[in-house]
Parts: C-alpha cells; structure tokens; sequence
C-alpha cells in the first residue's frame, strides 16, 4: 500500500515538474523576452521550412537594411532571408553560419563582414552580443558559443542559458512596446512564416555632418588597408578555415556606406579583409568601391552606414543581379504553400515600400519624423491601412531618429 502511494506521488511531483518547465519554458520564449526587431528577425528565419531558402545572408543591420527578399523573389525568382541581428560580433560569426547550415542547405551564403571591421571591442559589448544570442533555440551550436569565453564579463552566464532570469521584470513592458511584438510573434507563427522576411527601413533621407563630407566619389580606385584588431583577424581566419574545410558556398561582401573621415578607417581594414579572404580562394565583393553603388546618393541612404528604402529597392536589384548571373543562383522550384507565402511576401514588399515613399514625402517633409518599418502589429497595420484607404498616420511625437545600437 505504501509502496503504491509513494509511486503515485512521484508521478505527481513529476507532472508537476513538468508543468513548471512546460509553462517556464512558454514564459521564456513568448513573454518575458526582450522583445524588438532582432527576436522578430530570427524568430521568423527559424520558421522557414527546412532547405527551403536558396540564398541566406549572414551579417549586421548593414545586410538587412539592404537586401529586400520579397523584391528579390519578384525579380529573380529566388527565397532569401537575411540570417543578421544588429552590431553581430565576429565571434557570433561562425555560429550564425553553423545556424544556418543546420536548418538550410542554400545555393548561396553571403556573409558581410561588418563585424570583422571594429576599431574597438565590440565583441564584449553586451547588448551586441545578447541581440544574436538571446534569439537563437538551445542547441549545440549556441553551447558551443557560450563556452567559447563569449559571454562578457561580469555577465551571470546561467542568463544565456535561461533568459527568463534575465527578462523576468519584461511584465512591466506590456502593453508596450512588448505587446506589439508578441501579438506579431503569435500572428507569424500562426501564419507559419513572415511577411518582410526580416527586411527593416527607415523612412529618411541621410544628412551628413558638418565638416564631415561624403568622400565616395574618391573611393573607386582606393586600396589602402589598414590592419583589423588582432582578435578580429584571428576570428575571420577561422571562419575562413572553416569554410575551406566544409567547401562551403561562400560569398563575402561589404554593402554600400556613406563614408567619411569618422568611417574611413572602417572602408580601410575592408579593404584589408578582401585581401585576407581572397588569401582563402573566397570571392569578395566590396561595394564600396563598386562604380554603380558608389553613384548613390544621400537621398538613397537613412543615415551613413543604411541604405533607406529607395536605395535598398536599387540594391536588392543589383545584388540579385549579380547573384543570378555571375554565381548561378537560380529560380526556386516552390510547392503551392511556398509559392503562396513567397507572393505574399512579394505583395507585402510593395505595401512598405507605397507606404514609405508616401510617408516620406508627407509626414517626414513636413515634421522631420522618422519611421522605422519592421515586421511588428503597429507596422503591419500602418501599411495593411495605407493600401487599402490611403490613409498616412499623424506623427504624434517631437521629431527624433530612433534609437538604434550603432554598428560601429
């Protein structure tokens, strides 16, 4: 009798167990998280089906501000998805690519190499670091990062593993701004996919500061270097040799800036990446330096390190040009339902891009508001608004560029 009390009670404690972990683990990965556009990014990338993409990027906000995949598909016939959180580290490097080859078997990765281009540490900066890593599922690949020495120091590293310690007092965030993502979070997940595939703009125009003067015009045939940090070079080696060893795919790029003498030394040490990459038989594009992109202008850029939506829509068309003609990428053969989320994602495109032009030459002429456009509720609703009724909305607070972490 006792003996059958006892198991009944070890199965209660177990369920009860269970539970605790089942509703912690929900806790964690739907409310209290730190919510904003990187969780939106990833967590959207993480629900393409399986081998369904044929190009994934690698990289910072300098990649997903540039490349629109609904564009893309329109144009070019193939899915596409921008694998990138804001500032991402070098060390976070290797782990995106090992990400991305666990879920996709893409014709093409292209990985841009802002990160290898810091003059400072920002591979200890927590914010950088937490923006890819709090995002990606429990895995061997997000262990193997967090035992690599990559959690800053002074950080709890129990945090990395468990965020809810970390995110426990995000109750206080709602409704806003959490609300608007983990209604969006629910909507893409019922949907199964995203809309914007990770794409993120801004509605501005690029205005350069005095005494700072645009140099691009001097770049063309500039090939001075400047050496990276010697941890950064040692990082890119290794992704190389990763790379060499798994006869991976691999495209390196730097996407076009602005580039002044407060990033010129930047625009040198990505001069002295290609030459550390091509060293590995790796093809590397430096759009920096490329005439065509070098003709945009200050109305084709947000601020100097972002192409805007006008020069993103320019971009996307000359990268994917490149992509399907010189690298051989090719049109997808997609199923009904992939075919359907890719037009919609193709439809939606359009929806921002309308609704940005128009807000632009409304509300930011007239207020000098900016707005950012990603995939959360209020967005999509914005942009669901303007194309069925036309209707733009009031800027309601003192004109301010958003804050975002800075990329370099």
């Amino acid at each position: 009798m006792k003996k059958k009390l006892y198991i009944t009670r070890a199965i209660k404690i177990t369920a009860l167990l269970l539970i605790v972990v089942l509703f912690s683990l929900v806790l964690q990965s739907y409310v209290l998280v730190h919510y904003d556009g990187n969780r939106m990014r990833l967590d959207g990338y993480y629900l393409e089906e399986k081998n369904s993409l044929d190009v994934v990027f690698i990289g910072a906000s300098d990649i997903y501000a540039s490349f629109a995949p609904g564009l893309a598909y329109e144009k070019f016939g193939f899915t596409s998805y921008s694998y990138a959180t804001a500032s991402s580290t070098a060390g976070a490097a290797k782990t995106m690519l090992k990400e991305v080859l666990r879920t996709q078997n893409p014709q093409k990765i292209v990985i841009e190499v802002n990160a290898f281009l810091y003059g400072f540490d920002n591979d200890s900066r927590i914010s950088s670091v937490r923006n890819y890593i709090d995002n990606v599922p429990l895995n061997e690949n997000k262990i193997e990062y967090l035992q690599s020495g990559a959690i800053p120091e002074g950080e709890e590293e129990i945090e990395y593993y468990l965020p809810l310690i970390k995110y426990h007092s995000t109750w206080n965030d709602y409704p806003e701004p959490s609300g608007k993502y983990l209604s969006q979070i629910i909507t893409q997940h019922m949907d199964g996919s995203t809309k914007l595939k990770g794409y993120r703009t801004q509605t501005a125009f690029c205005k350069t500061a005095p005494g700072y003067p645009c140099i691009n015009n001097t770049l063309a045939r500039n090939d001075k270097t400047l050496s990276l940090l010697p941890e950064y070079e040692a990082k890119l080696r290794d992704l190389l040799e990763y790379c060499k060893e798994q006869e991976l795919d691999v495209l390196f790029i730097r996407t076009p800036h602005m580039v002044d003498k407060s990033t010129y030394g930047r625009f040198k040490r990505a001069n002295a990446v290609g030459k550390i990459i091509r060293e590995y038989g790796f093809d590397y594009v430096n759009f920096e330096r490329d005439s065509t992109t070098l003709a945009y202008t200050e109305s084709d850029y947000y601020n100097i390190d972002h192409l805007n939506f006008y020069g993103s829509a320019k971009f996307t068309e000359y990268l994917g040009s490149i992509l399907t003609e010189k690298y051989g990428v090719k049109k997808s053969e997609l199923s009904e339902k992939q075919k359907k989320n890719w037009d919609t994602a193709a439809e939606y495109y359009h929806k921002l891009y309308d609704y940005a032009d128009k807000y632009t030459n409304t509300e930011y002429k007239e207020t000098g508001h900016i707005q950012t456009l990603e995939e959360n509720k209020t967005v999509m609703g914005y942009i669901d608004n303007f194309a069925e009724k036309g209707e733009i909305p009031k800027a309601k607070v003192t004109p301010t560029n958003p804050s975002e972490e800075p990329e370099i």
